[in-house]
Formats: structure tokens, sequence, C-alpha cells
């Protein structure tokens, strides 16, 4: 109230003394010719502070103010001046010269301006200048501008002191007034030459193949550098300090922003009852964010953990208000429990990301493995059938290409089942490799290692892997599933497998540390149901592409008969019931002949 009531007094003090400078200068040192119009300057006066606090002048903080904010300052003075006018026009008693009043107009809105500048000015100075954070952004464009604005801001979050940017044209001059430097190799002379604090990659847009040679660029055991999120990321378009994160491991294998024909995606969505199975894992709650765009008539959340449906479910509510949206607790393997799902809401599409995934933990639950990964893909496919479900989508994975692993089997089966249904729905497989950052894989394991001072664990110096962003498999996901037309299977392009060993010292060395020196790499030995390397694809397949250059069908020789796929299916739910290993090898041996797994191994532990 106080700051209120000064800024109150302060703006009443330059209007009158704006209406005195105005009278001097229409009259000079004339203080007789002055005196008669005093009182007309002083009304003046009392009339504009009636219309600043009419106008709201006084709601606004100042110290953060932005120019529409100043606009307010603006059309208040041009009120009081035409309010006045019209005052003066009709009220005969006092006389104010025209050349006065306007005068008094200009004066007491540039003395407004220029206060609130001031106070603007004074506030950061003073939250500016104990323990200041000295910031370079790299990326001289429209992101790198908006955290000077947001800095600008927030001063005592830190001090832009400088840019940095590759573009010739930029190089050399200022854009308000901070130094544009280049070109980006030489970022750790002016990390030098300015004392900066901390520097942060301001560039969006960014490939990995630019992230890479930006962080080449920069000895990240002397500095502590932060980037922007991916511009998939950045749904608004705006960017804000609270979007700023350190440097991770990520930036690197996959920044791109995967363009896909949303006008297909949600011709096949939007306004129809959409069930996603393990919805609150990596890709299911990815899954429920991307379809939730599309404006669904309801979307059936279901999953067995009740933690996880619960955080997805909070998120949904937060980032969608409008959207219908239903919790579903239930194990798929369990079939009255998911055909009470199917009865009560309906569903039109089904994806189904429930598994699962961890590979030495499944060749120790062999049984489980098949049972929820297999048979509950079937039971899926099954009540999509009976209850007239117009699209499924299966999630799979590269382990069901020549596996070595009970996993892969179990999704290997679920593949074949779902590709050889014949039905009214339209019934489709998705196959990738790796995600990064989901829960339980390798990138989040290595992080915890270093954060403990290491060592980081590689299982083997020669292991490969393929490697994907999770929104950029989702949004393939759903673009493939526009695509289906009945039995399909897609695979997603991964690009080039990835060294894990190389993956673990990129991290270390992100972390500003070096690798085998101050945290040690170690190797432990291939884990039973792993491979080196992982495959997309079987021998016989062959790759057809679709309209998107990430998504390609597959169109394999291998033929099998739907009818003795389900009678497999019902014989290998007979052998789990029983807990029959000889019965379930032979059906694999049967359906899966490239597997190699072990599974009397997982028989002993059973």
């Amino acid at each position: 109230m106080l700051r209120k009531l000064i800024l109150f007094l302060i703006d009443i003090g330059l209007t009158l003394f704006s209406g005195i400078v105005s009278l001097f200068m229409r009259f000079g040192f004339d203080f007789e010719e002055m005196g008669k119009y005093d009182e007309s300057v002083i009304i003046y006066t009392l009339i504009s502070s009636i219309v600043y606090i009419l106008n709201g002048n006084y709601r606004i903080v100042w110290e953060y103010a932005s120019p529409r904010d100043m606009l307010f300052l603006v059309r208040g003075s041009i009120i009081s001046y035409l309010v006045n006018v019209t005052f003066f026009y009709f009220y005969r008693g006092s006389i104010l010269p025209r050349s006065v009043g306007f005068s008094t107009f200009l004066g007491s809105l540039i003395l407004l301006l220029l206060s609130r500048i001031t106070w603007q000015w004074i506030s950061n100075l003073r939250k500016g200048k104990a323990g200041e954070k000295r910031i370079l952004i790299i990326g001289a464009g429209d992101a790198g501008i908006m955290l000077l604005e947001e800095f600008e801001k927030r001063p005592h979050l830190g001090k832009v002191v400088a840019f940095m940017d590759d573009s010739k044209r930029k190089i050399g001059r200022r854009i308000r007034g901070v130094p544009v430097f280049g070109p980006i190799t030489e970022t750790m002379k002016i990390v030098e030459k300015e004392r900066i604090d901390e520097v942060i990659i301001a560039i969006p847009s960014a490939t990995k193949e630019e992230m890479e040679r930006i962080l080449k660029a920069i000895d990240l055991r002397k500095i502590r550098v932060r980037t922007l999120p991916g511009i998939y990321e950045l749904t608004d378009g705006r960017v804000r300090i609270g979007h700023l994160r350190d440097i991770s491991i990520e930036d690197l294998l996959g920044r791109e922003q995967v363009k896909v024909n949303l006008e297909e995606i949600g011709s096949y969505l939007k306004g129809r009852r959409v069930l996603v199975t393990g919805a609150g894992g990596s890709i299911g709650s990815e899954l429920c964010r991307q379809i939730a765009r599309m404006e669904p008539d309801l979307l059936i959340l279901l999953g067995h953990g009740e933690n996880s449906i619960y955080l997805i479910d909070e998120e949904l509510s937060e980032r969608f208000e409008g959207l219908k949206k239903v919790r579903v607790i239930a194990d798929i393997g369990d079939w009255e429990i998911v055909e009470f799902a199917f009865k009560k809401y309906r569903p039109e599409i089904v994806f189904h990301a429930a598994a699962h995934k961890h590979v030495p933990l499944m060749e120790e639950n062999p049984f489980e493995a098949i049972r929820v990964n297999t048979l509950g893909t079937r039971n899926l496919v099954k009540l999509s059938m009976k209850y007239n479900v117009k699209r499924f989508v299966l999630v799979s994975t590269d382990k069901a290409v020549n596996p070595t692993s009970i996993m892969g089997v179990s999704k290997r089966l679920a593949e074949i089942y779902v590709t050889t249904r014949k039905s009214n729905t339209i019934f489709s497989v998705v196959r990738f490799g790796n995600v990064l950052g989901s829960r339980g894989s390798v990138i989040p394991k290595f992080k915890k290692q270093i954060e403990k001072g290491g060592p980081v664990t590689v299982t083997h110096p020669d292991m490969k892997r393929f490697f994907m962003t999770i929104p950029e498999a989702v949004s393939l996901i759903l673009q493939a599933g526009a695509y289906a037309k009945g039995g399909d299977l897609f695979v997603l392009d991964m690009g080039e497998q990835i060294s894990i060993d190389k993956l673990a010292r990129d991290m270390i060395t992100l972390a500003g540390f070096v690798p085998d020196q101050d945290i040690k790499v170690v190797y432990t030995g291939i884990r039973p149901g792993e491979k080196l390397f992982e495959e997309l694809y079987y021998p016989d397949e062959e790759r057809v592409s679709t309209s998107h250059p990430k998504v390609f069908r597959i169109v394999s020789e291998n033929d099998l008969d739907p009818d003795e796929v389900e009678e497999y299916m019902k014989s290998l739910e007979e052998h789990l019931r029983k807990a029959e290993v000889s019965g379930i090898l032979e059906i694999i041996r049967r359906l899966v002949p490239q597997a190699r797994i072990n599974f009397t191994k997982g028989e002993e532990k059973v």
C-alpha cells in the first residue's frame, strides 16, 4: 500500500511540475500573467490524479513491467487530457490555454514513463548487484532474446553479459545492449575473458550433431552448462527460465522434431473412445499426452500400478482441462476384470503398451513374461474383436527379432498373434528399439552411478543399442496407426545403433568428469538373455516405404494360419497353467524357431 501511495504522489508531483513548466514555456517570466492560470493547472492535476486511479496505474507491479504495461500510462494520460479538455470547454470559471494543456499532457506523459523506467532500473540494480551470476547465451536468435528478457525481469537469477553465435551478420553487434561474440568455437575464450559463471544453450531447433559440435567447444569441467529442451517440447512456443535444465545425454542422442500428419492421426482419434494399456509407463503415459491433444471423446487409462496411473491422471487434469477420462486398475492377464472395462467403456481404439520389459528379470520369471506379454495381449485382442474395437495397435520391441531372451520371445509370440487375426478390427503392430530415459533403462542407471561417484557399469565394451526419444517414438506409433489396414507390422527407423560404452563415457564427460580418471568404467559381462546388438528385421522381412520417411511397413513370406496360431495359444495357456516347461518350449520352437533361449534356468527359479 505504501508503494502505491508513493507512486501516486510522484505522479501528482510530475503532472503538476509539467503544468508549471508549460506555463513558463507559454509566458516566460511574466509571473503576473502566469498567476491567472495557477488554478487551471491545479484542476488539471486533480482531474488527472482521479483518472490515473481509475485507469489502474497502481495495480501494476512496475518492477516487472513490460512494454505492454507501459501502454496503461499512455492510455491514462490521453484520457486525462481529453477529460480536461472537455471540462474546461464547459466550465467557464477557469481558463486553460490550449498550448498549456497540450504541453502539460505531453510533459506529464514523458515524465511518468521515465519515472517507471527509472523505478524498474533502480529495483533491478538493487537486486542484481549482490552475488550476481554472469551468464553467456549461445544462440542470439528468438529463443536467446526471450531468455534475455526473462533474466532482465528477474535480475536476482543472473545477468546476461554476452551472446555467442555463428552468424557473421550478428557477430560484433549488440542486442539490447548485450554484445554478440563468435564463432561458437571460441566460447571458452569468452568465458574466461568475461568471467562467465554459466553458459546457456538457447537453440531449441539444434540437431544432435549441432549440439555435439557446441559441447565440444565447452570445457564442461570448468563451467556449468544448461540448455532449453528441443523445440517439440516447447508446446506454446514461449521460452521461460523454468524450461532450462542441465545438459544431458538425451541432447546428444535425439533432439530432432518429428513431423507427423496430425490430420491423419486426428481422423481416427478425434471424438473416439481410446483405451491405452500400460498408461502409467514411459510409452503409455506419452501416448496419453499426445492422444489428449487429439480431443478424444473418452481416454481410458488402464494400468496395473495404481501410483503411475494416479500420476498420469493428475498431469492430464492439469494440462487438458476439458479432457474426459477414466482410470482402470487391472492386470491384462485377468480376463474378467479387463472384460468388465471393455463392456463398461466400449473403447473404439486400443493402444496396447502394457508389458514386462526387463530382460534379465524376465529370465528369472519366464512364466510371468508369457502370461502378461503373450497371453495378456491375446486377452486384449479377443476382447477387441468381441466388443467391435475399430483399431488395435500393439507396441512391440526389437528384442522380438531373433530373440535370445524369454522377454523377446513373449513379445514375438504377441506379434504373431496380433498380425494373424482376421476381423473387422484393424490390427497392427509397431516395432522399435530403446527409448531414451524410460524407467529402468540404462541412462537413468548411469546417471545414478555418476551421482554416487562411480563406478559406471557396462556389460560389454562392444554392446550397442538403438535409441529414440519417447515423444518421437509415440508420434510415429500414432502415425503408423493411421496407415494400418489389418494384420500390419510397422518398423520405425531408429538410425544407427549407439555404443553403450561410448554412451557411458559421454555421460561422465557431460557431468564434468574425466572417464577412467574421476569416474571408472567397469565391464561386468553380458547378462542372461542379452545380445551384443539388436536387430529390427528378420531375414525374410522386406521393408516397404510409407508416406512417412521414418515408418516402414513389413512384408513377410511367413504366412501362418490364424486358426493354427489360435490352437497353439490355447495349448500355451494350458501348459502355463500347469507350469509345463517342455510344452511351452515346444510351442516356442514351432512359432519362433529363431529363438535361442534358456528357459530351463528360469524354471529353476520360478
